[in-house]
C-alpha cells in the first residue's frame, strides 16, 4: 500500500508539473494575442485566456479513477508568467459528491402525474427536509413547496403565493441555475413568511451539499468521495448509523441501501460515463482580478455551464 502511494504521490507531482506548464504556456500565447490588439479591455483580455486554456484542458486524459484524483488534488493559486507578469490560477472540485437539486425537484414533481417510481417521493424529499432543518426555518414544509413550484407545469399553488413559475420567466424552464438564482426563491419564501432564518442559507453552505444539474440528468454520486457531513449524510435517514471509515462503494450494493443506489447511482467513477467536475480559472493581471466558473464533463471533455460574470459571493 505504501509503494502505490508513492508511486500516486509521483504521478500527481508530474501531474501538476504537467498542468503549471500548461497554464504559463496557456498565459504566454494568449498575452501574443493581447499584443494585437489595441487598448483592449480586462473583461476581453480574461476572455482570450479562458478560450486557450479550455483547449488545453481538454487535452488531458482522465480515463482512471488515479487520473481523477490527480485532476482535482489541483489547487493552484495564481501561478505568474515571467515575461507578460499575468497569473492564471485554477481550482476543480468534484460536483459527483453532492445532490442535483433540479433532479430531485423534477423528479418530485413528475411522480405526482406518473406515479410509477413515487415510492421514491420519501428519500427524494429527506435531503431536502434535513437540509432546511439545519437552519431551523419557522416553515420548511412551504420552502419546499415553493422549491416545487419552480418546476411545476399546471398553475395551481402548492402554498400561498408559490407558483413561481407562472410569475417569474427565469423559471419556467423548470431549472434553477446558480445561487443566484436560488436567492429568488428564498426571497419569495421571506416575503410570505418573514422568517429572516432563510438568509442564513448561503452559498458556500448550500453548494456543500448540492448543485444545479440538468432536469432530468440522474449522474452519479462518486461512492469514493462521499462524507457524512455532505450529501451522504442528507440521503441517509440517520447518519449516526454510519461510521467516518464506512466504505460506501462496497455498501452501496447492500439491502439496506438498495433503494437510495437506484435513486442516487452511488458508484464509482467510470470511463466513457459523465463526471462533472467544477472548474474556477482566476486572471490575476497588473491592473485587474477575475474569476470565472464552469462545469467540465471530464470523460466526454465538454465545457457547460460557464458563468462568465462568476456568482455573487455570500
Amino acid at each position: 500500500m505504501r509503494q502505490r502511494n508513492g508511486i500516486v504521490l509521483m504521478m500527481t507531482l508530474g501531474f501538476i508539473a504537467v498542468i503549471t506548464a500548461l497554464i504559463l504556456w496557456s498565459v504566454s500565447i494568449s498575452k501574443s494575442r493581447f499584443d494585437k490588439v489595441i487598448a483592449i479591455d480586462a473583461e476581453n483580455q480574461f476572455s482570450i485566456v479562458f478560450q486557450d486554456f479550455t483547449k488545453l484542458i481538454t487535452k488531458i486524459d482522465i480515463n482512471s479513477t488515479d487520473a481523477l484524483t490527480m485532476f482535482l488534488s489541483m489547487d493552484l493559486p495564481p501561478l505568474v508568467e515571467p515575461k507578460t507578469k499575468i497569473g492564471l490560477g485554477f481550482h476543480p472540485a468534484s460536483l459527483m459528491d453532492k445532490l442535483n437539486i433540479n433532479y430531485i425537484l423534477y423528479s418530485l414533481v413528475e411522480h405526482e402525474t406518473n406515479t410509477t417510481n413515487a415510492y421514491q417521493d420519501p428519500y427524494l424529499r429527506r435531503p431536502l427536509e434535513k437540509f432546511l432543518a439545519k437552519f431551523e426555518l419557522s416553515d420548511p414544509l412551504t420552502m419546499i413547496d415553493f422549491l416545487l413550484d419552480t418546476v411545476d407545469k399546471d398553475d395551481i399553488e402548492r402554498a400561498g403565493f408559490s407558483e413561481i413559475a407562472t410569475e417569474n420567466f427565469d423559471f419556467r424552464q423548470g431549472k434553477i441555475y446558480n445561487f443566484t438564482h436560488f436567492k429568488k426563491i428564498r426571497d419569495v419564501y421571506y416575503q410570505s413568511t418573514r422568517d429572516e432564518k432563510v438568509f442564513e442559507i448561503n452559498q458556500k453552505e448550500f453548494e456543500k451539499y448540492f448543485y444545479f444539474g440538468e432536469p432530468k440528468e440522474r449522474l452519479l454520486l462518486d461512492c469514493d468521495s462521499l462524507e457524512v457531513d455532505a450529501a451522504m449524510g442528507l440521503i441517509v435517514e440517520d447518519e449516526m448509523f454510519i461510521a467516518e471509515d464506512t466504505d460506501y462503494c462496497a455498501e452501496a450494493n447492500n439491502t439496506a441501501m438498495k433503494t437510495l443506489n437506484k435513486i442516487y447511482n452511488i458508484s464509482q467513477f467510470a470511463n466513457k460515463k459523465k463526471y462533472l467536475v467544477k472548474c474556477i480559472l482566476n486572471l490575476d493581471t497588473e491592473n485587474d482580478l477575475r474569476e470565472i466558473s464552469f462545469d467540465y464533463d471530464v470523460s466526454a471533455k465538454r465545457i457547460s455551464n460557464i458563468d462568465k460574470n462568476f456568482q455573487e459571493q455570500e
